[in-house]
C-alpha cells in the first residue's frame, strides 16, 4: 500500500489559484530551505545556499486536480509531482552576487523580447519585474527572508539539480557572450561540473518528502 506522506492543509503552499510559475517558484523556495536545514543539521556550520536555478515544467501542475485546503499526500503522489528531477543529484556552486543578478537580468530580457517559453525561475530569492526606457529589469533583489541584494555577500551560493546544472557552464553560449558565468568554489576557484556535486544530500523528492512531513507535525 502507498505510504501516506501528508495529510491535512497545504495551501499555504500551494492553491489552485496560483500560476504554474507561481507553483513552481513556491516550490524552488521550499527546496533552498529544506536543503540548508538539512545541511545545517547534518554538516553544522556552513554557507547557506541563496537561490536555486530552477524550471516550471519540472513542476507536474495537471497532478493538482483539486483542493489543497484538506488533502491527502502518498510518496507516490509527491514523486508525480516533481517526477522528472525527483531523483537527479544535487550540486552547490559559487558565484560573485553581480553574476547571480546578470543571470536574471538577462534571462528575463530573454524571456520578455525574444521567448516567451524560457522557464527559467529562482527559488530562495524574489525580486520586481519592471521596464526602464522600454527595456524590462529586475529590481530590488532579496531573499525570501527580505535580506536586499545591498546585504548578500560579495560571493553567494548557489542549489541546482544534475539536469539544470550544466547550463551554469554555458551561459555565455546561449547568450551569445552578452553573459559570462565561471561557477567556483568557496575559495573563488573555477570548478567543473564534477566538483559541483553534493555527494550525500538528499534529492529533491527527499527534500520534498522532509517538507511534508514537517507540516503534519504543525
Amino acid at each position: 500500500m502507498d505510504e501516506v506522506v501528508f495529510r491535512g492543509n497545504l495551501s499555504s503552499f500551494l492553491e489552485l489559484s496560483m500560476t504554474h510559475e507561481e507553483m513552481a517558484i513556491s516550490f524552488a523556495h521550499m527546496l533552498v530551505k529544506e536543503f540548508n536545514k538539512w545541511e545545517a543539521k547534518t554538516k553544522g556550520e556552513t554557507d547557506p545556499v541563496i537561490a536555486t536555478i530552477w524550471n516550471r515544467e519540472f513542476f507536474e501542475i495537471d497532478e493538482l486536480t483539486h483542493s489543497l485546503s484538506d488533502v491527502t499526500i502518498t510518496y507516490d503522489d509527491a514523486y508525480n509531482l516533481i517526477f522528472f528531477p525527483a531523483l537527479k543529484d544535487q550540486y552547490t556552486v559559487y558565484m560573485k552576487k553581480e553574476e547571480l543578478y546578470y543571470i536574471l537580468q538577462g534571462t528575463y530580457i530573454i524571456k520578455k523580447l525574444i521567448s516567451p517559453l524560457l522557464f527559467i525561475d529562482a527559488g530562495g530569492i524574489v525580486y520586481t519585474e519592471s521596464y526602464y526606457f522600454g527595456l524590462p529589469i529586475v529590481t530590488n533583489l532579496r531573499t525570501v527572508d527580505g535580506v536586499p541584494y545591498s546585504e548578500w555577500p560579495p560571493t553567494v551560493r548557489l542549489l541546482t539539480n544534475s539536469i539544470s546544472a550544466p547550463y551554469l557552464w554555458k551561459i555565455d553560449k546561449f547568450s551569445k557572450g552578452l553573459l559570462t558565468n565561471f561557477p567556483k568554489d568557496k575559495t573563488g576557484r573555477p570548478i567543473e561540473l564534477e566538483d559541483a556535486l553534493e555527494i550525500n544530500s538528499p534529492k529533491e523528492l527527499g527534500l520534498f518528502l522532509t517538507f511534508l512531513r514537517t507540516m503534519n507535525n504543525r
